[in-house]
């Protein structure tokens, strides 16, 4: 392939990858491309790839909330897309609402690093946008799956993010998937959708502090519940790193719900967080009765 053609290919690779997240930064999209190169040697091919895309009209400049940049496909872009890959499936972004970005920044890096150690994922934006098949659970779908795939099959890791602290209703709807589906993934394999089998829960925390906010109140439920040690095993505790302008820093794994970091344990609940935890439970017994 000479310059020319792989200059074509980068730009097709980099309208792909907007058509499966929705938008990203140039950060990002660099980050997928050239996976190999320095920092600075990606900002640079970044760049050019951004300027050159804006020059043929394929993608717009969308300001994101905190300051910086984010890219959506224009019509000429999904245009061009489809002419070259009509089998990736493309809609312009020029309607697009953003909607909470460091929550999505922060599912969108988790993915980008799953990818680029060679997993297959399902973003939050083509789960939203049904193009997968339907996996919500009580009304519930993920921030983002990411899946091994065999002869037999799939195996799911179910992507939690957490940007902000969650509320009563979030964390009420996190319980129910945790004490059903996944309690059910450990006593028979548990099948979300055709050939696809959930293994795990993966929680991916913005601060440390929300991981121990997190991390605390689902033990109290799990004390008072009796949640299996096998179960409590399966939910993977993650920190990200990335600034507040969303740019990646990593991704490191610091424990599962079994065996959380020490100073998560003890995390104390404020007043109000105590009595939306305990309310939780409260309903769970009626439901349960």
């Amino acid at each position: 392939m000479d310059t020319i053609q792989q200059h074509h290919a980068n730009l097709l690779d980099g309208l792909e990858a907007i058509a499966r997240f929705g938008w990203l930064t140039r950060e990002q999209i660099s980050r997928l491309l050239w996976p190999g190169s320095t920092s600075a040697t990606r900002e640079k091919l970044g760049q050019r790839l951004i300027a050159k895309a804006q020059s043929q009209g394929w993608i717009l400049r969308r300001v994101i909330d905190g300051g910086g940049s984010a890219y959506v496909l224009r019509p000429a872009g999904v245009v061009h897309l489809h002419q070259s890959r009509p089998t990736v499936p493309a809609k312009s972004g020029l309607g697009l609402r953003l909607g909470n970005v460091r929550h999505r920044s922060l599912s969108n890096n988790t993915l980008i690093a799953a990818l680029l150690q060679g997993n297959t994922v399902w973003t939050e934006y083509e789960i939203l946008t049904r193009r997968t098949p339907t996996i919500a659970v009580a009304d519930k779908v993920p921030d983002g799956a990411i899946l091994q795939v065999d002869p037999d099959g799939a195996e799911l890791q179910w992507i939690e993010v957490e940007a902000h602290s969650r509320k009563q209703q979030d964390f009420e709807a996190l319980c129910q998937f945790i004490r059903g589906p996944l309690a059910s993934a450990w006593r028979a394999p548990y099948q979300l959708v055709e050939g696809v089998y959930l293994t795990a829960l993966h929680l991916v925390f913005a601060e440390e502090h929300l991981g121990a906010l997190l991390t605390h109140r689902l033990l109290q439920v799990a004390g008072q519940e009796g949640w299996l040690d096998s179960v409590l095993d399966s939910i993977e505790l993650y920190w990200a790193h990335q600034t507040a302008r969303g740019r990646w820093e990593g991704l490191r794994q610091v424990g599962t719900l079994l065996f959380p970091p020490d100073n998560w344990k003890v995390k104390r609940l404020s007043a109000l967080e105590s009595a939306l935890t305990e309310r939780i439970r409260r309903l769970s017994i009626q439901a349960e009765a």
